[in-house]
């Protein structure tokens, strides 16, 4: 029968365990044994995103940000991105987002809201509102690799903006930008900003999809910022001291910690302790070949 996943088990149950698959939680559990949680205390400001929070994963979101409260102040995601390019991280900071607009972050956003954290909810226009089963279910395979899950409806895109929480763009439908034409790029990054602009008020955030680097081109993060947008989001882990220098929102990489409450507590902490430890300036800007 045709159904959407509603728990992270249904997920694990479609995916075929593979010996690296394996081999990675074994060799995260003993990495996070010996992670020394003195790292967070560390003053940066870290960005965290999560796609889902299937109804399994609900105490896991709550058990995580009680204790992410412990050594971080939550702000939100405007604020984040002022207290990098001003300068001005005087303490540990994290900040939520969230990807592809499913419709479980109505929940996201309600574990969140306890802790007084807010998210900036990055959405895909083209797919918000969509209810037919099996439109659904072919975006989900051919676009996200992923089982059809429900998406959230403009009421509910309203929602999250009533109770604090920001709105960014994701591309209309999650656009491979390393493979799309610049025209074809320009013309999604207009369009996208001015649906947003007019359903959600004034449009900031962008994160492209998939999210590394070689996903995305000095092409598209041209194109982002001639549409309107004022930062540019990745998928590549990291998190942010403050610069050498002032910088401005433009020159600005923004680098998010992809989080799945489904994976062990101590392996997602693991992360956060490691990039915290490691972090550097040169985090805060693109790489070579981006100008």
């Amino acid at each position: 029968m045709d159904q959407f996943i509603s728990d992270y088990k249904d997920l694990e149950r479609l995916k075929a365990k593979t010996l690296r698959s394996v081999a990675r939680k074994f060799a995260l559990s003993g990495l996070s044994l010996a992670a020394s949680e003195k790292y967070l205390e560390k003053p940066r400001v870290q960005f965290l995103y999560i796609h889902h929070v299937f109804k399994d994963e609900e105490k896991r979101l709550d058990a995580l940000l009680k204790r992410l409260s412990k050594h971080h102040q939550f702000i939100s995601y405007d604020d984040a991105v002022h207290k990098i390019i001003t300068g001005t991280i005087d303490k540990p900071y994290i900040t939520f987002s969230s990807d592809d607009g499913f419709k479980n972050n109505l929940r996201a956003a309600e574990i969140l809201n306890r802790y007084d954290a807010k998210a900036c909810f990055f959405i895909n226009p083209g797919i918000v509102c969509e209810t037919h089963f099996d439109k659904i279910k072919k975006y989900c395979t051919e676009v996200l690799e992923f089982p059809p899950v429900e998406f959230l409806n403009w009421d509910e895109v309203a929602q999250l903006q009533q109770w604090g929480h920001e709105i960014g763009s994701h591309t209309m439908m999650h656009m491979n930008i390393a493979t799309a034409s610049p025209q074809a790029i320009a013309d999604d990054m207009h369009q996208t900003w001015q649906i947003l602009n007019e359903r959600c008020g004034q449009m900031k955030h962008f994160a492209f999809p998939y999210g590394r680097f070689f996903h995305f081109s000095e092409v598209g993060r041209k194109a982002v910022f001639d549409a309107g947008y004022t930062t540019c989001a990745t998928a590549e882990r990291g998190c942010h001291i403050n610069p050498a220098r002032p910088i401005s929102a433009k020159e600005l990489c923004i680098r998010r910690d992809h989080t799945v409450l489904g994976w062990d507590l101590n392996h997602i902490m693991y992360f956060l302790i490691n990039n915290a430890k490691n972090a550097t300036v040169s985090n805060n800007f693109y790489p070579h070949g981006f100008k």
